[in-house]
């Protein structure tokens, strides 16, 4: 087992300590990416920011957080990385340092192919055509090779997969970073990266990832003309065709790609065991029912707007016809556990006296 200096052990403690109170298990696993950042293998930290995510409330928050994006029951594959980049988004707590590494857009004089690049991730992030990655990549590739600072153009390409849930592909592009230049903020994100690529079958707040026939079988009775996922996602393509500055070439011959297909056997990832019973997915009958209590507490919020009127009335029914088939998420049956050395919660400071009373309404 490897031997570790004390500040490693100590540094772990204090993560412990702090994970145990709500709403600090992201601070306590932004501790443990530390010392994964200077220490890759250590078993301890990965396995400490797994146990965090496990924290019942954290699970809770996370589900409902993420469900205000995509219904639990949406297992298209694409929304399995929406639902990993949310929750990245929402568990980081390094982002903010990415303002003062660069400048969002990317370096300037490479910015215009860096967009290009990544208008092509989105047409698999939020159209599920997984075609746009390879074009992606080609796209960054020119970038890296004409930029005056590769080393800004890598951790911009690396950061921007990482926040749109391709963690491979963020773990590659630091990896290279980090082998040409001594660079520790890279080393930093890439340690956090590599944990959610290598974690990320078992986020215990996210449905197992499916193929769409969940989605099929939903859909088809919310609306029957609605598209299949395989009709979406060829649709999509035909659009993306259009756009583009070039048509999609394959970087690989199909039939050498046919080749690698059948020589590679299809492993089927085993599922995880998980915290959450999901058997309710297949369960779901497809009819609409009551809101999510999320859903109640904004609509209570928007009639309290006096400003227009018709503007909330408007905003309150798009809200209860778009999450008729939103299924509430149940809170845990323990109170949430708070550092009794912090000062206590006062919500006033954040929705004011008026809202204090939305969720006594329920």
């Amino acid at each position: 087992m490897p031997e570790y200096p004390e500040y490693v052990h100590k540094t772990l403690a204090r993560a412990r300590e702090e994970g145990q109170w709500h709403a600090a298990q992201s601070d306590a696993a932004g501790l443990c990416f530390d010392v994964l950042a200077l220490f890759p293998d250590c078993e301890e930290a990965k396995e400490l920011v797994y146990e965090l995510f496990c924290d019942e409330w954290t699970i809770y928050d996370n589900r409902v957080a993420v469900q205000q994006n995509i219904d639990e029951w949406d297992d298209r594959p694409w929304q399995q990385r929406r639902r990993l980049a949310l929750s990245y988004r929402f568990m980081s707590r390094w982002d903010g340092k990415y303002e003062t590494k660069m400048d969002r857009g990317g370096p300037k004089d490479v910015r215009k192919i860096l967009d290009d690049g990544k208008m092509e991730l989105l047409g698999a992030y939020c159209l599920g055509d997984e075609e746009c990655t390879d074009y992606a990549w080609s796209i960054f590739a020119d970038a890296i090779h004409k930029a005056k600072d590769p080393q800004s153009t890598l951790f911009w390409i690396g950061w921007q997969y990482a926040d749109l849930g391709f963690f491979a592909d963020a773990a590659e592009a630091l990896g290279e970073l980090c082998s040409r230049f001594n660079d520790a903020d890279a080393r930093r994100l890439l340690a956090e990266v590599v944990w959610w690529r290598d974690n990320a079958h078992r986020i215990p707040w996210i449905p197992p990832a499916g193929d769409g026939s969940r989605y099929d079988r939903m859909i088809k009775q919310i609306d029957p003309n609605a598209l299949t996922t395989r009709e979406y996602i060829q649709r999509t393509r035909n659009e993306n065709q259009k756009e583009r500055i070039a048509p999609y070439r394959p970087s690989i011959d199909k039939q050498l790609a046919n080749l690698f297909n059948r020589s590679i056997p299809d492993k089927k990832e085993l599922p995880a065991s998980t915290l959450v019973d999901w058997s309710f997915l297949d369960q779901d009958d497809g009819q609409p029912g009551e809101l999510p209590d999320w859903a109640k507490r904004q609509i209570k919020r928007l009639e309290r707007l006096k400003d227009d009127d018709d503007v909330s009335k408007e905003m309150i029914e798009h809200m209860i016809q778009t999450h008729k088939w939103t299924r509430n998420i149940p809170p845990p049956s323990t109170p949430p556990r708070y550092d009794p050395n912090e000062p206590p919660f006062d919500p006033s400071e954040f929705l004011g006296d008026a809202d204090l009373d939305l969720d006594d309404d329920d």
